[in-house]
């Protein structure tokens, strides 16, 4: 591992920052279609690396499935100003507005090529330095950083060998294509970022990935939305929240179960929950049918994606966020939480240890079985002064993430990579 320490604001020459996000946009909202962490993670990265002085392009797709209704851009590559040193780069291409994400990686070439054009025509110059996110946009950022002459920045978010050796019931294998592009960007990139300690072990132990150019930056959260309530609890009954894409591998329906069996148990606990995100046609009507069959129509509240200003408050209004999922590189749904000053209860996986501290600012359960989580949770629920404790803890710990440390960290890195030492 290579440390790496955060800049200064003004301390810095000025640098212009491509980062791609390709299958999603860093606009969107997360909950929504494919966006999620990752956009949350990108969007906050780009605005602190422009706070820092640098200017930064935000590279995406342009999909109808983010964009109903919309009629797509008449040009392959627009460039639009967002705010002072950010833009946005949409590409729109015939054959990469209506694939699904898995559809994207036939389009790879011609969305490079497309960018590299639109650059030229553009001529605002070539990026200093190439960062992608994903594995679909760093297949892209290995041609144009190859083009530009400009050192290649990988942050995988998930990797396709992670999630197969966890995944669960449900959940598809990722495919060769995938685990082999990840393979070529973590042999041939100039660094890889990583949220922790066990990612960049899994990168080691899974590629073979060299730990000298793995670095390891935290995320941030942004404290001025995810806050503690200033106002007292209402009487209500127990509170679970979730936030996150509905998919076997976020595992929205374990909670479904787990809350059946904390309710109809000897000792029933009157405890509810509220699920925020979408996923796919079929595995929300399977969950929509889950919750009929338990009769927990009544007990569940399906909300779709929120506002992040909503989703804050509705942590607030929590007593615990759950994280069920099988595999994460960090879980940002889980720091917000906590930066509401709500302790969460997720699984003991990769990133979810390090972003929860068991007995601290929540619970890390060992498995992902309804019974262990219904068990759990019941624990939880007659222990409020526990609770307390735990979530005095979580607001604390989450003021030590900054998206502004997040930036400078990278700042330093780019630097080290564009002026490397004799």
């Amino acid at each position: 591992m290579t440390a790496t320490e955060p800049g200064r604001p003004g301390s810095a020459p000025s640098l212009h920052i491509a980062l791609l996000a390709l299958h999603t946009s860093p606009l969107m909202q997360p909950g929504q279609g494919d966006a999620g962490g990752m956009n949350v993670y990108v969007r906050h990265l780009a605005e602190a690396l422009t706070v820092l002085g640098h200017s930064v392009d935000l590279v995406t797709l342009w999909r109808s499935s983010e964009h109903p209704g919309e009629r797509a851009p008449a040009d392959p590559v627009t460039f639009s100003s967002l705010a002072p040193g950010l833009r946005l780069v949409t590409v729109s291409l015939p054959g990469t507005r209506a694939a699904s994400k898995d559809g994207l990686a036939r389009e790879l070439p011609a969305i490079a090529s497309a960018l590299l054009d639109g650059y030229t025509r553009e001529g605002a110059g070539r990026p200093d330095v190439v960062h992608g996110h994903y594995w679909l946009s760093l297949i892209v950022g290995r041609q144009l950083a190859r083009a530009w002459a400009a050192p290649l920045v990988a942050t995988f978010h998930t990797t396709a060998r992670a999630k197969n050796a966890r995944a669960g019931e449900g959940e598809a294998p990722e495919p060769a294509i995938r685990e082999a592009g990840e393979q070529r960007v973590i042999d041939g990139a100039g660094a890889v970022v990583v949220n922790t300690t066990a990612e960049e072990r899994a990168l080691a132990e899974l590629y073979g990935a060299d730990t000298a150019r793995v670095h390891v930056i935290p995320p941030g959260v942004d404290t001025t939305v995810f806050h503690p309530g200033s106002g007292s609890a209402t009487e209500r009954p127990f509170t679970i929240g979730f936030a996150g894409r509905l998919q076997a591998l976020k595992g929205p329906d374990i909670l479904v179960k787990a809350l059946s069996l904390m309710r109809r148990g000897p000792d029933p606990v009157d405890a509810r929950l509220w699920i925020a995100g979408v996923g796919s046609s079929g595995f929300t009507r399977d969950l929509e049918a889950l919750i009929r069959s338990l009769s927990l129509t009544e007990a569940v509240e399906t909300t779709g994606s929120v506002p992040v200003v909503e989703l804050a408050r509705r942590f607030r209004d929590s007593d615990v966020v759950a994280v069920p999922s099988s595999s994460e590189t960090f879980g940002l749904v889980a720091l917000e939480a906590q930066a509401c000053g709500i302790p969460v209860v997720a699984t003991a996986v990769d990133g979810l240890s390090a972003a929860v501290a068991d007995g601290e600012t929540g619970w890390l359960l060992a498995d992902r079985r309804p019974e262990t989580w219904a068990a759990a949770l019941t624990r939880i629920a007659r222990d409020p002064v526990e609770r307390e404790r735990r979530a005095g803890s979580a607001s604390c710990r989450a003021r030590g993430f900054s998206w502004q440390h997040t930036a400078e960290a990278h700042q330093r890195l780019y630097l080290q990579l564009r002026h490397p030492a004799p």
